[in-house]
C-alpha cells in the first residue's frame, strides 16, 4: 500500500499559559498541504515492524507499534511490517512531518489489518504519538486546541495558494515553546477572522489574520527566520506567517502563477521553497 502524508500549515495558532500536564494549552486553524511525504507499507509475516526513516524519533514506527499493541486480535499482534519513506517534509520546519507520516500510518493499518475505526477513534490514539497528529489523521482544515488532542472539522473553506520557504536552521520546538510568551487574554476573534476569511475567499483579509505566538521566540532563537520572512515579504506575498515552531515561512499568494515567482526568489535567496494549495476536503 501507498499513500501520501501531507504537512500542514498553522493558519492561525494561539499559545495559553501551561496546562498541569506541562503542555501549552494552544488553538490553532490547521491546514493539509500539498507538500507530501510518501509512505509505502508492506506486510510480513516475521512479526517485526520496522521502518527506513532516516531520522531519530520516527513517528510512523511509533504509530504502527502503538496501533498493534492496542489490537486484541493474535493474528494481528503477530503480524508484521515493513514501512518505507520518501521524505520531502523537511525536519524541525514547523510542517508536521514526522506527525503527516503517524497520521498516515495509522490510516493505513487500520486499513490492512482490516480494523475499521473511525477516525474519531484513530486520531484518539494518535494523542499518544504526537501533538499534530490527531489534526492530520482527521483530514482537511480543523480546529485543534488543548494540547493538540481535540480537533473539529471546519467546513466550507476555500482553497488558496501558498509558497513554503525554509531557511537552512532546524528549530527545535521544545525550546521555541520555552520562551514564548503565552497569551493572557482570550480573543476569539483571531480564529473567527480567519475561518470568515477562507470562507469568504477573501485573500486580503486571511492576510491581515494570519498570527502566530511563537514567531517572537523562534525568530530571536533563529535570526534566519525573521530574514526569511523579510524575503518574502520582498518578493511580493500578500501575507506572511511561520508555521508552528518554525522554521518555515509561508506566503500567501494570488494564484500558482504569483506563487511559482515568490518560490524562484525565494530559493534564489538560499531557502528550499514549494508552491502549494492548500487541501480543504
Amino acid at each position: 500500500m501507498q499513500v501520501e502524508a501531507y504537512a500542514k500549515v498553522n493558519f492561525t495558532l494561539e499559545v495559553f499559559p501551561v496546562r498541569e500536564d506541562g503542555f501549552h494549552a494552544l488553538r490553532s486553524l490547521v491546514v493539509p498541504v500539498g507538500l507530501s511525504d510518501t509512505l509505502v507499507f508492506t506486510q510480513t509475516e516475521d512479526g517485526a515492524i520496522e521502518s527506513d526513516s532516516p531520522y531519530p524519533g520516527d513517528l510512523a514506527l511509533k504509530a504502527a507499534k502503538m496501533f498493534r499493541s492496542l489490537c486484541h486480535s493474535s493474528s494481528i499482534r503477530r503480524q508484521g511490517l515493513r514501512i518505507h519513506i520518501e521524505k520531502r517534509i523537511p525536519p524541525g520546519a514547523g510542517l508536521g512531518g514526522g506527525s503527516a507520516d503517524a497520521a498516515a500510518t495509522l490510516l493505513a493499518v487500520n486499513s490492512l489489518w482490516n480494523i475499521k475505526l473511525t477516525r474519531e477513534a484513530l486520531a484518539e490514539i494518535g494523542a499518544s504519538v504526537g501533538s499534530d497528529v490527531p489534526a492530520l489523521v482527521m483530514g482537511g482544515p480543523v480546529v485543534m486546541e488543548g494540547r493538540g488532542e481535540i480537533v473539529r472539522k471546519v467546513q466550507d473553506l476555500a482553497s488558496v495558494w501558498l509558497v513554503i520557504a525554509c531557511p537552512d536552521v532546524f528549530s527545535s520546538t521544545k525550546e521555541v515553546y520555552k520562551y514564548a510568551n503565552s497569551r493572557v487574554t482570550d480573543d476569539p476573534g483571531i480564529l473567527y477572522n480567519m475561518c470568515s476569511s477562507l470562507k469568504k475567499g477573501d485573500l486580503d483579509g486571511v492576510a491581515k489574520a494570519f498570527m502566530n505566538d511563537l514567531t517572537e521566540s523562534a525568530t530571536l532563537l533563529h535570526p534566519e527566520i525573521a530574514r526569511t520572512m523579510a524575503d518574502m515579504r520582498e518578493a511580493g506575498a500578500l501575507g506572511v506567517q511561520m508555521s508552528g515552531s518554525g522554521s518555515s515561512v509561508v506566503g500567501l499568494v494570488r494564484d500558482e502563477a504569483h506563487g511559482r515567482q515568490i518560490s524562484a526568489f525565494m530559493a534564489a535567496k538560499g531557502c528550499k521553497a514549494w508552491c502549494v494549495q492548500s487541501i480543504v476536503r
